[in-house]
């Protein structure tokens, strides 16, 4: 990382960054190019960040799940064109990135049930009662990527020391000073 100043490796910082994010993506080996997914996720973050998703019962991603587990996550929110005392760059991010393990949770387990809690409370669902259902569970896989601290960073605009700094400022200059950029 180039701007080591603006590296998050605080576990709190980190878990506040993830919860201003709706997707991750997942960028898994493959033949010639890497095969890069974005996907609605949930997350715990105790130990190891872990992280779960779901998919169709079939497809090209759990061929490579099955042939190779080694995935990198990433996620991020960004704000453009703000105004920001700091540095005046004009945006503002904060991101994570993640290398792990990815693997399929068996279908008849405890933790089934729990990936589908956790990823229906980082999105503000509501548990579907069909997880209940075994045919519901054959159509639906759920899978979770668990990462080592050591194997986790954040990374914002600025330097970030606190919770309070995670949250993005929106654009606080008036209507008539902001740039438009149109093409024709």
């Amino acid at each position: 990382m180039r701007h080591s100043e603006r590296e998050i490796k605080d576990k709190e910082l980190i878990k506040a960054i993830l919860d201003m994010c709706d997707v991750i993506n997942i960028a898994f080996f493959d033949e010639e190019y890497p095969y890069n997914l974005p996907v609605n996720f949930g997350y715990e973050y105790s130990k190891d960040l872990i992280f779960y998703c779901h998919h169709a019962p079939d497809g090209y991603k759990n061929h490579l799940i099955e042939n190779h587990p080694k995935v990198c996550v990433v996620t991020h929110k960004f704000l453009d064109h703000i105004y920001n005392s700091y540095d005046h760059s004009g945006h503002d991010y904060r991101s994570v990135m993640a290398f792990g393990d990815i693997s399929f949770i068996p279908s008849n387990s405890d933790e089934y049930e729990k990936a589908w809690q956790r990823l229906c409370a980082c999105n503000g669902r509501t548990l579907p009662e069909q997880i209940y259902d075994a045919d519901f569970r054959n159509w639906i896989k759920m899978s979770k990527i668990i990462c080592r601290p050591e194997n986790i960073t954040g990374k914002a605009q600025r330097r970030i020391t606190s919770l309070d700094q995670i949250p993005l400022k929106s654009d606080s200059r008036p209507a008539a000073n902001k740039k438009q950029n149109l093409s024709k």
